[in-house]
């Protein structure tokens, strides 16, 4: 088995834990003094990351699995980053598949990466032919900044002595370079201690804190984004996650999701919600979804205490796949091909979102650059991808309308050719959703308007501004 060397990268894996574990209507059932949620004993079996294993030394290579446990977007268009994981179905993370650990010789284990744009009208699918994979692993020295959160309002007082252990347990399972800090919440944001290296003064802090009563209500959504900007002194560039345990509910925060998600882009944090006993899954699994996480459930402490090893390891091995994606405003399926000799070929999936319509998105409307004839209103079919990625996401997201905008711009100080420009702002935009009809759009939710001239977004004094006042803007009624 190859050793690894000690290497130094400037990076720092920055994750954000965030413990709400309200049960909602259904209080938790006993079972051997370990509360299980369960109805009827059934559950889905996810596969956790338990230890790591050479290539060389997986004895049964067909019972491997891959995933992607986390995707960042933040740089899009410029960079896309993967971080593949390949384990097998006892939880081993097969490693020494990429450079620099991969032995002399050994096969090309990630041959192809290729992303899919769109979905309900698939566009094209996108080869990418330049992409690196660098193996990640614990050798590499790459401390974890964790910043742990925990609802303690009023529905937390039946698992209030699993929830004190776990979040002992997980602060034990630190390694001296990791750091964690803990904020407590119910309708009061509370920070039990800050951003530290020291188990002992966590453990102190926490401790006493723990001695305080149940609030009342739940602030999730505040708490979610106070721990978030722990990670303000985190450089952009350094990656950063955050681990939400919740089931769900939120009835007193200021702050919205549409907030999160923004701020969670903009600084590079990856999402990732645990829903914990009768999780109300949606909004979980959308915040996960839409910041490049995952989506984890628990229903028992085994459970519980198997979601933190997993968390914990997958933030110190991984195979990070970095390319440059193609450009679509829509939805972008990211597949990486995975090739172990004597096992079928495995499929690495991550999904991200860069439609205008993303409900996580806090916006009225938006512009598009669709191109017409000199003069008239037929589409130039140039601008024929953007109406299919706007269809596509369209019948992705089938509860939107949307009001269509025609503008022109104004040539020179003539008067007489505004009714002109308004009757042809109109036309225009009926021929857009003429166009959106035609890729399967129903038309009652797509209302066209014209407004000539009379909303420039720039002085029309130059051909560069009058080309860019002549758009189509559209305005999102209902979403």
């Amino acid at each position: 088995m190859n050793s690894r060397g000690h290497l130094t990268l400037p990076r720092l894996i920055a994750a954000v834990f965030i413990v709400s574990m309200a049960f909602g209507c259904k209080g938790p059932k006993y079972l051997n003094q370990d509360f299980d949620l369960r109805d009827d004993g059934e559950r889905t079996t996810e596969l956790r990351f338990t230890a790591t294993r050479h290539i060389d030394s997986i004895a049964d290579v067909k019972a491997i699995k891959t995933d992607v446990w986390k995707l960042e977007h933040y740089s899009y268009p410029d960079s896309i980053r993967m971080f593949v994981r390949v384990i097998d179905t006892t939880g081993f993370v097969v490693t020494h598949m990429a450079a620099p650990y991969k032995k002399a010789g050994a096969p090309n284990y990630f041959p192809s990466l290729v992303e899919h744009l769109g979905q309900r009208r698939r566009i094209k699918d996108s080869v990418v032919k330049n992409y690196t994979v660098r193996e990640i692993g614990e050798l590499d020295s790459i401390p974890a900044n964790i910043a742990l959160a925990i609802d303690c309002s009023g529905s937390m007082k039946g698992a209030k002595p699993t929830i004190d252990l776990g979040s002992e347990l997980f602060i034990g399972m630190k390694r001296k370079c990791d750091k964690i800090s803990l904020t407590a919440y119910h309708k009061v944001i509370t920070e039990v201690f800050p951003l530290s290296s020291d188990s002992s003064t966590m453990l102190k802090a926490f401790r006493e804190y723990a001695k305080r009563p149940i609030g009342l209500f739940t602030s999730t959504y505040d708490g979610i984004m106070t721990s978030l900007r722990s990670l303000d002194k985190v450089p952009l560039d350094e990656p950063k996650v955050c681990v939400v345990f919740a089931d769900g509910d939120e009835n007193t925060s200021t702050t919205k999701a549409s907030d999160i998600y923004e701020f969670a882009t903009k600084h590079n944090i990856s999402i990732y919600c645990v829903g914990f006993g009768f999780a109300k899954d949606e909004p979980l699994q959308e915040l996960s979804l839409y910041t490049g996480g995952k989506y984890y459930r628990a229903y028992t402490k085994r459970d519980l205490l198997a979601i933190f090893q997993d968390i914990w390891n997958s933030l110190r091995n991984y195979y990070l796949v970095t390319y440059r994606p193609p450009r679509f405003e829509g939805l972008h399926t990211a597949d990486v091909t995975v090739q172990i000799p004597g096992r079928d070929t495995l499929i690495a999936r991550g999904v991200y979102d860069k439609t205008p319509l993303n409900p996580m998105i806090d916006s009225s409307e938006f512009t598009k650059r669709i191109l017409f004839a000199f003069d008239e209103s037929i589409i130039d079919s140039s601008s024929y991808p953007i109406l299919d990625e706007l269809a596509d996401a369209l019948q992705r997201f089938d509860r939107v309308v949307l009001e269509i905008q025609g503008h022109a711009s104004r040539n020179g100080v003539d008067d007489n050719r505004a009714e002109y420009n308004q009757k042809l702002s109109e036309r225009r935009a009926e021929s857009v959703k003429d166009a959106l009809v035609q890729r399967g759009i129903d038309a009652t939710r797509l209302r066209p308007r014209g407004f000539g001239y009379t909303m420039p977004v720039v002085p029309n004094d130059t051909p560069e501004n009058q080309a860019l006042n002549r758009r189509t803007v559209f305005r999102i009624l209902r979403k």
